[in-house]
């Protein structure tokens, strides 16, 4: 009897204690995924979706991603070049190249890759939110302390793919309706130059 009487009471106090919840792991995750943000100046959004959407020093940021499969010295792969963020003094630096050039700073980022450091070339596809094919956009890379304009391979809708040598930070300038037609506009008038100048030496040798 007293061997009953003393689990019933080990029972009835187990059953009074407190229960204490364990730390949920998703909470643990998140923490995790924020102080990572945190750490590259990012917001949970750009970290989680590999992208920049604000900028220090640019009021109307065009969002820019990379979703992977960056095409490695010719060869498709499933590398994905992650994107970091400049400082205000690379944006500033950009706006002044843009103003020179006539433009305007769509976004500027900075591309990195712990699989792949080094490449001779690399194909890269920057999702571009809004972009529409027939944009003329150019992309320009700072190295050492100057703007130097890349490739385009291709424009079209939400999406710009570059050609780069190296890793660095980019800057995406979008440049005004009419610079295509005036950029046609010289070649024309170059082309038909050629044959003026052609025909005017025919002339010369003639005589």
């Amino acid at each position: 009897m007293k061997k009953l009487i003393a689990l019933a009471t080990a029972g009835i106090m187990l059953c009074a204690m407190p229960v204490m919840a364990a730390p949920s792991p998703s909470a643990a995750v998140i923490a995790t995924v924020t102080e990572a943000a945190a750490s590259e100046g990012k917001s949970v959004g750009e970290y989680t979706n590999n992208a920049v959407v604000e900028l220090p020093g640019l009021s109307e940021v065009t969002p820019i991603g990379q979703g992977g499969h960056v095409i490695i010295n010719g060869a498709p792969s499933n590398v994905i070049f992650f994107l970091t963020k400049p400082t205000t003094q690379v944006v500033s630096a950009a706006k002044s190249q843009a103003e020179a050039l006539g433009g305007k700073v769509m976004n500027v980022v900075g591309t990195k890759s712990q699989a792949v450091g080094k490449f001779n070339t690399a194909q890269v596809n920057f999702y571009t939110k809004g972009v529409k094919a027939g944009q003329v956009i150019k992309v320009f890379q700072l190295i050492n302390g100057e703007w130097v304009e890349l490739e385009v391979a291709e424009i079209r809708e939400d999406h710009v793919i570059v050609n780069m040598t190296a890793h660095g930070m980019l800057a995406f300038i979008e440049m005004p309706e009419g610079y295509v037609e005036a950029e046609k506009d010289e070649q024309a008038e170059s082309a038909n130059a050629q044959p003026a100048a052609a025909a005017a030496e025919e002339q010369l040798v003639a005589e």
